[in-house]
């Protein structure tokens, strides 16, 4: 554009985005995600959970999308759990004075307990469902912790993977 002899240039500003690594800058390989080992529906079969740092092998055995969770509680615990035919640890009663009934200890009625924190000489080790064959060597793990604070990997209800679709299915069929 000319105006009285001169050139004007105008500059208009502008932005580049960039969606993902930066082109000019080395990656770094120092942080890793530890990969997520999704559970769904379907022929249950061995899964992987982080349970007390570290992986531990768990059968779901609900027959709904379930996912395992790491909850603790002190003793008392206040859960009565019996051992079914297929060899899991389901609870099946909250006893009122203990963690569960006071809500500390995040477990309900129908949970499967696959692992609970125990004490070999002195320090807090794991163990899994499938290393005891009784009620009374899973109490026994239990009891152990001389802290009294006890660790439980628990199969529960995932509400988010049942729950949303038919909470989206609702939605789409009211409009």
């Amino acid at each position: 554009m000319r105006a009285g002899g001169l050139s004007l240039l105008l500059l208009l500003p502008i932005s580049i985005v960039f969606v993902g690594p930066s082109p000019w800058r080395a990656q770094s390989n120092t942080a890793r995600v530890a990969p997520r080992v999704p559970r769904q529906a379907g022929p249950p079969g061995l899964q992987k959970a982080r349970f007390m740092g570290r992986w531990v092998d768990w059968k779901p055995v609900m027959q709904e999308a379930s996912k395992a969770e790491e909850v603790g509680g002190d003793m008392p615990l206040g859960i009565r759990f019996s051992m079914r035919d297929d060899g899991a640890f389901e609870i099946t009663e909250i006893i009122s004075g203990g963690s569960a009934s006071a809500g500390t200890l995040e477990v309900q009625v129908g949970n499967i307990i696959h692992a609970v924190s125990c004490e070999v000489g002195g320090r807090k080790d794991v163990t899994t469902a499938s290393e005891v064959d009784s009620v009374e060597q899973m109490t026994q793990a239990i009891l152990s912790n001389s802290d009294e604070v006890v660790m439980m990997l628990v199969e529960k209800p995932d509400e988010g993977a049942a729950g949303s679709i038919s909470f989206l299915t609702n939605v789409a069929k009211g409009f």
